[in-house]
């Protein structure tokens, strides 16, 4: 749920309240028996998520620039999801609760700093590309905490690798996360009411954070996308569908990884697609 408040033509409160539901479905967490092939548990995890709340700022005057603009915005991450969500984990020994895998855990038990910023700009005043709006958009949450106190979901077993009982990736991180996009919409076309987008998407959690320690269980990596879009808006109701498509996938190394001595590539798990869909009501 994201509620915009307009205190001025220029400045905008925008807050953001998550309800997310996650599942998780893997066999290298589990009973470690290894049969062929190794059977699969999923591990679940829903409620409220990190509530974000930021101001943003028209670097120009809105009504005097119709047609092109860049807003910055500032914020703050509250530490309102759960961040030792738990599942049943299988061991050898039978069924043990065990905190969900950080990709779907609620929350990461931080407080952060939100820097955002979104831009647009028509290409021309008149002719084909009157209706054509080049946009931008950034999002970086700062998080200056190093760790938290929910174990990983591996973090009962003092396996050989990952060496999940020392103390540098036996919590989980409390990382950074980014997510820029880039691209154009063509408005109005073929009736007013209707727009189509297109653009690319770079999005991820980085190794190092921009503030504090970078210690603790984390899988860093970022994927570029694609991104289509179509939307319909009418009177005061807009909806919208974007569908990004990955193209590229990078899993980094985090930095614990590298002091522990953990052999191989990075262990990022990064989605083929995503289908969002947006619905805003004015009042």
């Amino acid at each position: 749920i994201n509620v915009v408040y307009g205190v001025t033509k220029r400045l905008s409160l925008v807050l953001d309240i998550p309800f997310q539901y996650g599942t998780r479905a893997t066999s290298i967490e589990h009973d470690f028996t290894r049969p062929n092939p190794p059977p699969l548990h999923t591990m679940r995890a829903g409620g409220l998520g990190d509530i974000r709340l930021r101001g943003d700022f028209w670097l120009l005057d809105p009504v005097k620039h119709p047609n092109q603009n860049i807003a910055l915005g500032l914020g703050v991450k509250f530490p309102t999801g759960d961040y030792g969500a738990t599942d049943t984990a299988f061991r050898p020994t039978g069924p043990v609760e065990r905190p969900v895998d950080p990709a779907i855990q609620l929350g990461d038990g931080g407080w952060g700093i939100v820097l955002h910023g979104h831009g647009f700009a028509r290409l021309a005043s008149q002719g084909w590309l009157k209706n054509t709006v080049a946009y931008a958009e950034g999002t970086y949450v700062c998080n200056p905490e190093e760790m938290n106190s929910t174990e990983n979901t591996l973090g009962d077993l003092p396996v050989p690798f990952p060496p999940t009982s020392d103390p540098r990736v036996k919590y989980d991180s409390i990382s950074d996360q980014f997510l820029f996009r880039l691209g154009f919409t063509q408005v109005g076309f073929p009736i007013k009411e209707l727009s189509f987008s297109f653009g690319g998407r770079f999005e991820g959690v980085p190794s190092h954070d921009l503030i504090g320690g970078d210690e603790g269980w984390r899988l860093p990596g970022h994927a570029v996308s694609v991104e289509p879009g179509i939307s319909y808006s009418r009177g005061k109701d807009y909806i919208a569908v974007t569908v990004p498509i990955a193209v590229w996938r990078h899993a980094s190394k985090s930095v614990p990884f590298e002091q522990v001595g953990v052999p191989g590539p990075g262990l990022e798990t990064l989605a083929d697609y995503q289908i969002t869909l947006t619905y805003t009501r004015t009042f």
